[in-house]
This record gives structure tokens, C-alpha cells and sequence, in this order.
């Protein structure tokens, strides 16, 4: 009798261990790293990043003024700069700051701008002074200058004309990139009426943003609305254009040059070649249409600053 049960028990233990082998469990734990499962043919989760390294050609760009504190120089008289759109700036002695002080400017063959509205593309450097020590400098590589006479307020960015126009509003006439970022994007144009622009700097700004380096504007993107949708426009407190270099800023010979004359959507601009512009008038373009544009003292094309004109403008 007790052998018969512990053939019974033989038999049942026999029958268990086939059921486990059968159902493709092993009797041995696997040792070594254990991977979970893997998703197949599913596309990472789309995600808005923003690289901290600046992209060229939109860094490195430093708000500049001068210094106009009394003391020795060069412990005083040179500039205080900083990166436009950031918190905070590398200055030559490689400490972070709110603000750097560079003793100088090294202009690099660019047109030297003594304005407190200027801006500099470049980088600053440890350079050092006897008796002082590393007060830095700031090496230029692209200088620009405020046309408006208004302090700028807002976010500093590059715009261009892309020379679409539209049959419909908004439309996405401009593109502006946020200097020393890698963000960009299109827009439905600039509004320039913020920006404190004479005729003969809304000219200058018109022929420029047309260019390959178009101008800088300091302002604010408002969500417009219309019937092509929805987009931004900058309105702008202060504009920049790029200043002339050294070597190419003399007038040339006065034979040379082509005739000027009105161009840009509204005969708003005057100019030797010709410009687009957006296609919407404002009450200010009237003016133009009747004033006289010819090359300026300066050996630029202008409106001649009459008493008409100005009166003119000074209605709308």
C-alpha cells in the first residue's frame, strides 16, 4: 500500500513537469540584462525644443551705449554691452553678467556709430591694460544703426521682405528671425508707425528690408485676423539698418549713378532700383506722390524735404 502511493506521487509530479515544458516555460532562471519590449514603426513623439547655441546669420548681436561716467580712462569712457534678447553676457574676463564694460571697440573696418542706440554683431574678448588689467574689448563684425528716435521696447528681430503679396490678408509678406536664436517664422508685415520714422528713414527702411540682410526691428508680433486666416504682425519701436563700411562709404563719382525714381507698391519708396513693398497705402503715401525724389547731399536717393512735404506729413 505505501509503495502504491508513492508510485502515485511519482506519477503525478511526472505529469506536471510535462505540462510545464509543453506550455514553453523553462525551469531556469535567465540571468543578464532584461530588455522590455520595443515599439516598432511608431514615430517619437513630436516635441518643440529650442537649441541654447545661437545660429549664424542671427548671433552674436550686442545692444551698445557709451559710458559717460567721469574717471579715468580706460577705466571709464568705453561701453557697456550686452546680448539682445538674453538674460545675461560673457564678458572678456569670462564671468556671466547682466551687462558687460569693454574699454573699447574694435570696429574692424565698420562705420564707427557713437549713437546709445546702436547695434554690434561680433564678440567680446579679454584684452588687457597697463596699470588696469583685463578690461575687454568687442570685436565688430557687422554694425548697425537706429533710424527711429524712439527707445526700443520688445524683442529684437531680423526682417526681410520675402516679395509675396496676396490677393487676401494676413498674408505672409515678411520673415523675421529672433536674433541670437534659432527661432523664425513668416509674418504678415511690419507696422513702422510706432517707430518714430521721418520720410527719409521710412525710404532707407523700405529699400533695405528688400535686401539680402534685410533690418532689425525691436517690437511686439499681434495676432491678426482675417480672411486668409491667422497670423502676426511686428510692430515696431525702433528699426536698424546696417551701416556702410569704411572702405565704401565715400560718395562716388555723381556721373556714375542711375537716375532715381518712385517705386515700391505705392510709390512710397524712392529709389535707383526697383523695390517691393506691401501693397497696403497709408494716408502718409499721399504725400509722396507729389514730392520731388532725386539723390540727397549724402549721394543717397530721397524725397526732398520741403515745407510741402513736411506740412503734408504732418497732417496725416
Amino acid at each position: 500500500m505505501l509503495n502504491f502511493k508513492y508510485i502515485r506521487v511519482a506519477l503525478v509530479a511526472a505529469a506536471f513537469t510535462a505540462l510545464t515544458l509543453s506550455s514553453g516555460a523553462s525551469p531556469h532562471l535567465i540571468k543578464g540584462k532584461v530588455e522590455g519590449p520595443r515599439l516598432l514603426n511608431f514615430a517619437a513623439p513630436e516635441s518643440v525644443s529650442v537649441s541654447p547655441k545661437p545660429i549664424d546669420p542671427n548671433s552674436t548681436f550686442y545692444s551698445v551705449r557709451r559710458d559717460r561716467r567721469r574717471c579715468v580712462s580706460p577705466m571709464c569712457g568705453g561701453y557697456f554691452v550686452k546680448r539682445v534678447n538674453l538674460s545675461s553676457t560673457r564678458c572678456g574676463d569670462g564671468r556671466w553678467k547682466s551687462e558687460c564694460y569693454v574699454a573699447e571697440i574694435n570696429w574692424s573696418g565698420q562705420s564707427e556709430n557713437d549713437s546709445d542706440q546702436m547695434l554690434v554683431r561680433g564678440n567680446i574678448v579679454a584684452k588687457r591694460y597697463e596699470r588696469f588689467g583685463n578690461l575687454g574689448e568687442l570685436r565688430a563684425s557687422e554694425s548697425w544703426k537706429a533710424v527711429g528716435n524712439i527707445q526700443p521696447v520688445g524683442t529684437f528681430y531680423r526682417v526681410r521682405d520675402r516679395g509675396v503679396r496676396c490677393i487676401t490678408h494676413p498674408c505672409p509678406t515678411h520673415s523675421e528671425a529672433k536674433l541670437n536664436s534659432s527661432l523664425s517664422r513668416n509674418i504678415a508685415g511690419v507696422n513702422f508707425q510706432g517707430a518714430g520714422l521721418d520720410e527719409s528713414a521710412t525710404s532707407a527702411v523700405n529699400m533695405a528690408i528688400t535686401g539680402p540682410g534685410g533690418v532689425i526691428v525691436a517690437g511686439h508680433d499681434v495676432r491678426v485676423t482675417g480672411p486668409g486666416g491667422r497670423s502676426f504682425e511686428l510692430r515696431a519701436t525702433q528699426v536698424y539698418v546696417r551701416t556702410k563700411l569704411d572702405n565704401t562709404s565715400t560718395t562716388p563719382d555723381r556721373g556714375s549713378l542711375k537716375s532715381c525714381f518712385k517705386t515700391g507698391c505705392s510709390s512710397q519708396v524712392c529709389a535707383d532700383h526697383n523695390v517691393m513693398t506691401t501693397c497696403e497705402f497709408r494716408p502718409e503715401y499721399e504725400c509722396y506722390q507729389k514730392a520731388e525724389c532725386k539723390r540727397q547731399s549724402d549721394g543717397n536717393c530721397g524725397f526732398t524735404k520741403t515745407r510741402e512735404l513736411t506740412e503734408c506729413l504732418a497732417r496725416k
